[in-house]
């Protein structure tokens, strides 16, 4: 059977079913529940529908560009050459456009796909302008939350002119539930919650905080006003279409287990003159003339030197990384991989460039075959690495970073993830987990996810801000199943 021939499944169907009567839809799809190939459909039809093929952009992470090509090619009888990445210099991309986008002077219709920085492109923006898009898809289209963000403005100032819009996401909300002012600004050019965020703010909003306004620790911290749920919710599903994994597929039991690490003393000191000094010092600084010293001048920097510590090295004001000895988080890995690797395969996600080098050694030392998949990964081998964890089965291990091999990736082969380090991104924490939790992976009984947390250290801190941010999303999406 070929894949346009697949059957779909019921949410899918929904959202296209709601899409005959609207030219603006959002598709608020857990990663791995098929956002892509619905909105594949949904172009389908509206294409049938105008008896040609529309002119449209589609809008991406620049890590995705290549899977949305092989998607069409599978999900639809477009042809390939009408189906165009927009890639390389500004120029190259302008050109792109002028070449293939007209013809005797005459728009003529396209698929264009691009990432989203090329909207910060002065002169393919403003070829894109003229070319005149009929239909825009947005996918990850929370990437435009932030109302001031110029590539946002750019977005938005196309998406005005558009007919047919499309955003995709798995998470609308991130880290506030104003977050979703700007897709739909986006979507419906202000219909459903005006064209203007601080007057969205004062409507819908109240700063949870303001008792504590004057104060020299004051921040503000805008929720829903509670008595606006019901009317929030209802105003998001006029145009939205929601598919929750646990609901929509059948799919094994995600199973949660946190392993917690101690630090050894080490750790311990450098991570108290840290969290308390913002300095630590390497060195003995009464046996040492020039003591090394780990600085943050500021709070940021100083979450960062504290996340490094845990995870077992430190780096140096002047740019040297100093590796702890006798790292309790690297035993407890070895441990974990010992156990498992025999059975299953394992994806083991980090933060950090030198954590990669620590896990490495830990799986020669255990002679466990392991490819990596992070950023210094050339992408000559990344397809190659990819291959090898999917297909031979003496690589067991892989080791990823959430950023670079956390969207766009099908890792259905694990039903075991370990976290060995991560940081306050919860769009990175929810795309890594969805690289072997998805379609697919009713192949297994359970999928596994082991969080290592050093407790009561920044790690715990970040499982609770994650968590935090995750229940502000699910109140306001899911506000009906609270009743």
């Amino acid at each position: 059977m070929s894949k346009l021939n697949q059957p779909l499944w019921d949410h899918q169907k929904k959202a296209i079913e709601l899409s005959h009567g609207k030219n603006q839809l959002a598709l608020f799809f857990e990663v791995g529940t098929g956002k892509s190939r619905t909105a594949i459909d949904i172009l389908r039809y509206k294409c049938a529908a105008n008896e040609r093929l529309l002119r449209t952009l589609i809008l991406v992470p620049k890590i995705v560009i290549s899977n949305w090509q092989k998607e069409i090619a599978d999900y639809s009888k477009i042809h390939k050459f009408d189906v165009i990445p927009l890639i390389g210099t500004g120029l190259k991309r302008t050109a792109t456009i002028n070449k293939e986008g007209y013809k005797d002077n005459m728009q003529i219709p396209k698929i264009f796909i691009t990432n989203y920085e090329t909207l910060g492109m002065e002169s393919t923006f403003k070829a894109l302008m003229e070319w005149g898009p009929e239909m825009i898809i947005a996918d990850e289209c929370h990437r435009l939350k932030n109302p001031e963000g110029k590539r946002a403005k750019k977005c938005i100032e196309l998406s005005d002119t558009a007919r047919y819009k499309l955003a995709l996401t798995g998470t609308p909300i991130l880290n506030s539930a104003m977050d979703i002012f700007n897709i739909y600004r986006f979507l419906d050019n202000g219909e459903t919650f005006g064209t203007n965020f601080w007057k969205f703010r004062s409507i819908w909003f109240e700063d949870a905080n303001s008792g504590w306004a004057g104060q020299p620790n004051y921040f503000p911290k805008y929720e829903p006003r509670p008595e606006t749920y019901r009317e929030l919710h209802n105003m998001i599903y006029k145009k939205a279409v929601r598919a929750v994994k646990s609901e929509c597929l059948d799919l094994p039991p995600l199973v949660r287990k946190e392993i917690f690490v101690e630090m050894n003393p080490e750790q311990q000191r450098l991570y108290k003159e840290m969290r308390d000094q913002y300095v630590a010092y390497i060195d003995d600084v009464l046996k040492t003339d020039t003591p090394r010293a780990v600085v943050a001048n500021m709070a940021v920097v100083k979450a960062l030197r504290l996340m490094q510590i845990v995870t077992g090295y430190a780096k140096t004001d002047e740019g040297e990384i100093y590796k702890i000895k006798d790292i309790p988080r690297l035993d407890a890995l070895s441990e974990l991989l010992e156990d498992l690797t025999p059975n299953h395969k394992v994806i083991v996600w980090s933060v950090f460039h030198e954590n990669y080098t620590d896990i490495a050694e830990v799986c020669k030392k255990l002679k466990i075959g392991f490819v990596e998949l992070h950023g210094k990964i050339e992408h000559k081998d990344r397809d190659k690495n990819l291959k090898a964890f999917r297909e031979d089965p003496k690589c067991r291990v892989i080791i990823a970073n959430q950023a670079a091999a956390g969207i766009g990736i099908n890792l259905i082969e694990s039903d075991v993830s370990i976290y060995y380090s991560k940081n306050f991104s919860l769009e990175q924490d929810l795309q890594s987990e969805a690289r072997n939790y998805r379609g697919g992976s009713e192949r297994h009984t359970s999928v596994t996810r082991i969080d290592m947390v050093s407790p009561d250290t920044i790690d715990q801190l970040i499982s609770d801000a994650l968590a935090s941010k995750q229940d502000i999303s699910k109140k306001v999406l899911d506000w009906t199943k609270e009743l």
